[in-house]
């Protein structure tokens, strides 16, 4: 052998150094979890940092001279001891699991001793708390196993050698009811190469366990060798006492677990509940190890597989695949069995009989599965077996599958008669049902004597429901066999038996006026076209008309060219498809006349608005510049009765108002145009805005015009540089003054036309050069879902951010800023500013 150089011993030094790393970064792993949740609850109880919690939990393994994973674990299992068994064992209920006192919260606190109280280090696996730090242990192990014997080893390592375990073994379930050895740990080799699949047939405690869904001891070799006589050779799992415990996830049963004690074990309630709660934790990591990779055998369970139930979807009979449902997770001790009758998994005196299989749950229906009710495979999964068929448990069928999923072996039924009652109605149908064990339950499969029957009688009631009738034409003795749904559509008796048609009464149904149209479809179809499809109308002998579709394909002869054999069909009754078009023609009919009335009223709508906001508004007032902006709705149905005014009067003032008719089209058009000449005329009797509203608002009130309004009225007295202005349910004036706008006060005034005497109150606002004065509607502002300040704010915002002068391109900028024309509402804006 040659010498190794120095090149040589170093890769080598390289190699173990990383092999070292490697495995204590796996050791790392599979306690980081349980350190990182100790870490957690210290923060949380101490308000402090992670890094403060993990200098606390060191300083705390130090002082107890423990190992920092035992420490947190104990941490863990005190404050969230395992979760409780969903099968919880009888006899007497465990003891409260008392947790820590809570730490006071607070701020910036400093972290003190004051941790959750832990257990002595020589006290805590014989506690509670004990075992709930050793189950937070195991699970960040077994969390990080990547085999079944890891998982095996992992969970020997964390929880079960400090009860003294010696030996373990795991199983999985096989769909015939065999238990496959899938792991191990501390069994010799020969036994393990005796003991790789258990037939279901076989009496030992593991099967037991899987059988029952119960736990299972065995205390000594003696009680061993009278539970089990049949045995001949030494058992799988080594030991003095040994427990069987079944695996689970959720309601479904996995497999078994096997352990075994050198020595004498005393199973009390603590104990008990710390192997379920293992026994959970184990069946989980066991199917997620199983799924890494082929040595593990892949997932165990077919029933839920894409392939597994594409095979059964292609078989042509139903195939219900039943999940047997459990009275709990019970104990069966030997001690208490060997002199017991056992029968289903229960044992009859007075043991624990928790394991019983109380029903079969439906998990998988194929694609053919179709009930006597009618129900398919969706609505039957996930439901009892028990509550879907009350006639079957009442005819001893419902026994006779629990036995199947208890004995392990299969059921052939003989034809018999089934009734069930489903939302009241009797069904009833001759079957042959047939079942065999299948994992944890039971896969059945029927096949029903009489489906042409019933599948006749379904087409006989679509055929019915759908008004349709069946046909064929027979050219040779040109007569018509038909359907009974046929010769009610014509209004003919039923015919006891398959009634037929001669060419005469069936031309003598169709009315008079569409027989030639009939005539020459029958004549194409002889002349070699292959379909046709035609309606048409029948007259039934009481009178009444209907009116049908017919389709037809002719049935050629056998050589090109040779004549028509038949020509067969279905006519349906579309009479009321038939009545509805004709209702839907006459709709659109009206719909079309009333859209061209909409654009007509809409054209005049905006006709009357352009007209009258021409009318001339008297001879400018020198120094006034004075802009308006009319923009009508984006929709066309909303064209509303928004308008406004600039009137120069005989004294020199100038009369400024804005204003907005309620609703909308031609109706609130001439509102507008009767309100705008009423306050024009009463402009000129030299009264103030409040008396103009108040006279405006009376007028209204008395003609009861079907309307309300909103307006601001002003009388702007250039000479005074004054601006008296009253208001009628509508928005203030804004006010842009050295830059600066704000929207004048909330004057009191009501909405014109809602009460006869209301009040309006003037006020007179004095305005410096260059000052700008806006009147506008709420169409400016207003957005749907928006409070009404958004828009006001936004108004004042854009008003101050111009700064060119210009009226008109001012009104312009306000505009394009607030987005207008608004789509649902006029909008109305007008400005006057004082040289």
């Amino acid at each position: 052998m040659p010498e190794k150089g120095p090149e040589n011993a170093l890769q080598e030094a390289t190699i173990d150094r990383l092999r070292a790393e490697v495995e204590g970064q796996r050791r790392a792993m599979r306690t980081r979890a349980v350190i990182e949740q100790a870490k957690g609850i210290l923060v949380e109880r101490l308000a402090c940092s992670p890094d403060q919690a993990f200098e606390h939990l060191t300083r705390l393994s130090q002082d107890a001279n423990r190992k920092l994973v035992d420490l947190a674990a104990d941490l863990v299992g005190s404050v969230a001891p395992p979760e409780a068994d969903p099968h919880p064992p009888a006899g007497d209920e465990p003891p409260p699991v008392v947790g820590p006192p809570t730490a006071p919260r607070g701020r910036g606190r400093r972290v003190t001793d004051q941790a959750p109280v832990l257990a002595a280090p020589g006290q805590r696996d014989l506690s509670t708390g004990g075992f709930a730090a050793r189950y937070h242990l195991a699970a960040s192990a077994l969390s990080c196993a990547e085999s079944p014997d890891e998982l095996a080893a992992l969970l020997m390592e964390t929880a079960l050698a400090p009860l003294g375990v010696s030996a373990l073994a795991v199983t999985r379930l096989e769909p015939d009811g065999a238990l496959r050895l899938v792991a191990s740990h501390g069994v010799p080799a020969h036994q393990l190469s005796q003991w790789q699949r258990i037939p279901p047939q076989m009496s030992l405690p593991l099967t037991d366990a899987a059988r029952r869904g119960a736990t299972v001891w065995v205390h000594g070799r003696g009680e061993f060798g009278r539970r089990y006589p049949d045995l001949t050779g030494q058992d799988l799992v080594p030991g003095d006492t040994v427990c069987a415990l079944p695996l689970r996830t959720g309601e479904q049963l996995i497999g078994a677990i096997k352990l075994g004690w050198p020595g004498t074990c005393t199973p009390t309630a603590d104990l008990q509940r710390h192997l379920s709660a293992l026994a959970r934790l184990c069946a989980g990591e066991l199917l997620r190890v199983l799924a890494l990779g082929p040595e593990g055998g892949g997932a165990p369970f077919p029933a839920g597989e894409p392939w597994f139930q594409a095979v059964l979807d292609a078989l042509l009979d139903p195939v219900l695949i039943l999940h047997a449902v459990r009275a709990g997770d019970g104990t069966v001790t030997a001690s208490t069995v060997a002199a017991s009758t056992v029968t289903d998994g229960t044992v009859t005196d007075g043991t624990v009989t928790d394991g019983t299989v109380t029903d079969l749950r439906v998990v998988h229906a194929n694609a053919a599965t179709v009930d006597l009710a009618g129900r398919t495979g969706a609505a039957l999964t996930g439901r009892l077996l028990s509550e879907l068929y009350p006639g079957m448990v009442a005819s001893g069928t419902f026994r006779q599958l629990i036995d199947v999923a208890v004995g392990r072996e299969p059921y052939l039924g003989a034809a018999e008669q089934f009734v069930e009652v489903v939302g009241g109605a009797v069904h009833g149908s001759s079957m042959t049902l047939r079942a065999t064990p299948f994992l944890d339950g039971v896969l059945v499969s029927w096949r029903a004597h009489d489906e042409q029957e019933r599948r006749e009688a379904q087409l006989a009631q679509a055929q019915r429901l759908a008004g349709l009738g069946t046909w064929q034409w027979r050219v040779a003795d040109d007569r018509f066999d038909c359907s009974p749904e046929v010769f009610r559509l014509l209004g003919l008796p039923r015919p006891a038996r398959p009634g037929h048609l001669t060419a005469a009464e069936a031309e003598s149904a169709i009315a008079p006026g569409d027989r030639q149209a009939v005539r020459r479809a029958a004549r194409r179809l002889l002349d070699g076209e292959r379909a046709a499809a035609l309606e048409f109308r029948i007259v039934r002998p009481d009178g009444v008309g209907r009116v049908v579709r017919a389709m037809a394909e002719a049935v050629p002869g056998p050589t090109p060219g040779s004549p028509v054999l038949a020509v067969r069909g279905v006519v349906q009754d579309v009479t009321a498809w038939w009545r509805t078009e004709e209702a839907l023609v006459a709709t659109r009919s009206r719909l079309a006349e009333q859209v061209r009335r909409t654009a007509d009223e809409h054209r005049a709508v905006l006709a009357l608005q352009h007209a009258l906001m021409d009318v001339p508004g008297g001879p400018p007032t020198p120094g006034l510049e004075v802009a308006a902006r009319y923009l009508p709705a984006e929709s066309e149905a909303k064209v509303g009765g928004d308008w406004y005014d600039a009137l120069s009067l005989p004294d020199g003032t100038v009369l400024i108002v804005v204003g907005d008719v309620s609703g909308h089209g031609l109706r609130a058009a001439a509102g507008m145009a009767q309100l705008r000449d009423a306050l024009r005329g009463m402009a000129f009797t030299g009264a103030e805005p409040a008396q103009l509203l108040e006279r405006l608002n009376q007028m209204l009130c008395h003609l009861g015009g079907g309307f309300i309004a909103t307006a601001v009225c002003g009388l702007l007295d250039p000479a005074d540089r004054t601006l008296t202005w009253a208001r009628a349910g509508h928005l203030p004036p804004l006010l842009v003054h050295h830059g600066a706008a704000r929207h004048l006060e909330l004057l009191p005034g009501p909405i014109l036309g809602a009460v006869p005497h209301g009040v309006y109150r003037s006020t007179v606002l004095r305005l410096d050069p260059d000052d700008l004065v806006l009147l506008f509607t709420d169409g400016l502002i207003e957005r749907r879902g928006e409070d009404l300040a958004l828009g006001l704010d936004r108004l004042a915002r854009a008003v101050e951010d111009y700064r060119v002068p210009g009226l008109d391109g001012c009104l312009d900028h306000v505009l394009r800023r607030l987005k207008a024309p608004n789509p649902r509402d006029d909008t109305c804006v007008v400005g006057l500013r004082l040289s």
